[in-house]
């Protein structure tokens, strides 16, 4: 099932929504809540680390109490802490709100004993002096115009808290309804303020019929409490808290169904052919980061960002591998975007190459780490780069298989490595729009020598024309040819070889290529498994019928030199020469005479 895709981090409140088993346990919860019926200031914490899902169980909870809402038996207080900024604005807005939530249910005296026990509580002269500002920084909930007629409740001091607390529960307890009290996110707090919300409910007390649901995160709970009152520790909320539970982690199979199926919203599927490989990375690279629901909505939503920046311009595995560090491992994302020479190719080399590379990989990514400790990761990043695979496991891939990765679009492609990082597709590379459209045209000469003329007029960036990267992606791309159309193809790129063969794409030095030699290496890669050597030499002699003459020479002699190579050379077998020795012969001949005597060809040709 494909996934709705919300950009956001948004909790659920309907059942329908759960993708992650919370719902069983909100409707145990809410059940227990409905069975206190002579609750006395009942406090019960529901705990979670961040992300876990516990906004998403308060509101599951809430919608299971939905009948009792309705039914009267039950009020719901929401206070919303972290709306409010310092501790001042925070107490006033939290006895606002019990004022607000138990008032109407409350006698007009019984009302004005909730804010008189708040102040007296708070000792509240302090807080008063602050009125203005509060007023004018607190929201939703906070100190309004009718707030400050609630305030003057504050300010009276003339009966003790003993007296104030007993009255109001007496009023409390003629109530036939009860009131649950949820906070919510108290771990968004700062420390300070994450204290006060746990004073103000201890200061309240045990109110009858008042039920509390306290929402965070214990362990960080702890630490605050632990680091303000260092003797007590955990013991201080143990005292708050009358009964604590764990928001059940969700199943792995949960995630990774509800992850994959949001992938699937993003990305699209896998081709059958991907499919195996896809999931192998799913399973080891990207499916052990995501621990919460959080991390699987963080996550998502980062890739709907990127993933159409680049979709169809870059392997969906190993983009989704890489996100996957960029958010969750941003040193070893760093690390691989650092090396890309050392990361693309093959691998391959001499023992001492081998364990210079695999110590200066794992210093990298792993720095002081433990071997051992790391397999996952190690595993991960070998499926993602072959040379790593060299480096840590002694495996290298014949120059067969560095095509198909760069076909593939594969990130330990240099062709295509800097996509992942840029989010766009550099000019070194074609789209695949690009390719795919000239693909479906390439028998038709016309638009062939338009494409690649128009190519050799557009400069690249780090240098060069286009043109050079249209030859580098049809030779990676040759097996997608049909065979039916590689002769229009080479005739029409014999026709202006000589055009598009500019100085501007020579590469000298280790590298050294140019457009003549990138010419050379698509008609091998077009013609040499798919045809026999006797089909590939009439190809061959066709398109050099209407050839330029600068690459019908250089072509001629390359024909010649796989039957006659320099002194010391063996020729070249019959599966690997261009063209049959008779071919190769005549075209050399011809080459002859047509260099010897080209006026008198151009003379007879005008007088006949």
């Amino acid at each position: 099932m494909t996934e709705h895709l919300p950009y956001n981090d948004q909790p659920i409140d309907n059942p329908d929504d759960d993708r992650f088993g919370v719902d069983p346990f909100a409707r145990a919860l809410a059940a227990s809540f409905r069975k206190m019926r002579s609750p006395q200031g009942a406090v019960i914490g529901l705990n979670g680390p961040w992300g876990s899902g516990k906004s998403s169980a308060v509101n599951l909870c809430k919608y299971h109490l939905t009948d009792a809402v309705k039914a009267e038996e039950l009020v719901i207080i929401d206070f919303a802490c972290w709306w409010f900024r310092g501790e001042d604005a925070l107490a006033l807005a939290f006895y606002r709100e019990l004022y607000a939530g138990l008032g109407p249910s409350l006698s007009e005296r019984a009302r004005k004993k909730l804010p008189k026990l708040g102040a007296r509580l708070l000792r509240a002269g302090a807080l008063v002096g602050k009125v203005a500002e509060a007023a004018g920084a607190v929201v939703a909930g906070g100190i309004a115009e009718k707030g400050m007629e609630w305030l003057a409740g504050l300010i009276e001091q003339d009966e003790s808290v003993e007296v104030l607390h007993a009255e109001l529960s007496k009023a409390l307890r003629e109530q036939k309804k009860r009131f649950l009290i949820v906070i919510d996110d108290i771990d968004r707090l700062a420390p300070d303020e994450a204290l006060l919300t746990f004073r103000l409910v201890k200061s309240v007390g045990r109110l009858p019929n008042v039920m509390y649901l306290l929402v965070y995160d214990r362990p960080l709970a702890e630490r605050i409490v632990g680091e303000r009152y260092p003797s007590e520790g955990p013991h201080y909320l143990e005292k708050i808290v009358q009964a604590a539970f764990e928001l059940p982690d969700p199943s792995a199979f949960d995630v990774q169904q509800h992850l994959l199926s949001l992938i699937d919203s993003i990305c699209g599927t896998p081709a059958e052919r991907d499919m195996v490989r896809f999931m192998n990375i799913f399973y080891e690279a990207v499916s052990p980061s995501m621990r919460t629901p959080r991390d699987v909505a963080r996550f998502t939503n980062s890739l709907g960002v990127s993933w159409p920046a680049v979709a169809g311009e870059v392997d969906r595995a190993d983009f989704v591998a890489l996100e996957v560090l960029r958010l969750f491992q941003p040193d070893i994302y760093r690390g691989i975007r650092q090396n890309k020479e050392r990361l693309t190719g093959n691998g391959g080399g001499e023992r001492r190459e081998r364990e210079l590379a695999a110590q200066y990989f794992n210093n990298l990514f792993f720095g002081a780490t433990p071997p051992g400790e790391d397999d996952r990761m190690r595993r991960s990043l070998m499926r993602l780069f072959p040379a790593l695979e060299f480096a840590w496991g002694n495996t290298s891939y014949g120059e067969g298989f560095a095509k198909a990765w760069a076909r593939e679009r594969r990130v330990c492609s240099a062709d295509h490595f800097d996509s992942y990082f840029r989010f766009f597709v550099g000019d070194d590379v074609l789209t695949s729009a690009e390719l795919d459209a000239f693909l479906a045209r390439v028998d038709d000469a016309e638009h062939v020598k338009t494409t690649l003329r128009r190519a050799v007029t557009v400069r690249r960036r780090a240098r060069g024309t286009r043109a050079a990267a249209w030859l580098g992606e049809l030779t990676t791309h040759s097996d997608r040819v049909d065979r039916s159309k590689i002769e229009v193809l080479l005739t029409a790129l014999f026709e202006i070889a000589d055009e598009i063969n500019v100085e501007a794409d020579v590469e000298r030095g280790l590298g050294m290529a140019s457009n003549e030699l990138r010419l050379h290496w698509l008609l091998r890669a077009l013609t040499q498994e798919s045809t026999s050597l006797e089909e590939r030499s009439a190809i061959f002699r066709r398109a050099c019928e209407t050839a330029s003459l600068g690459w019908l020479a250089d072509f001629t002699s390359s024909a010649w030199t796989d039957y006659h190579p320099r002194e010391g050379q063996d020729p070249e077998p019959p599966e690997r020469c261009l063209t049959t020795e008779a071919d190769a012969e005549h075209r050399r001949c011809s080459h002859c005479l047509r260099m010897a005597h080209p006026l008198s060809q151009r003379v007879g040709k005008m007088g006949a």
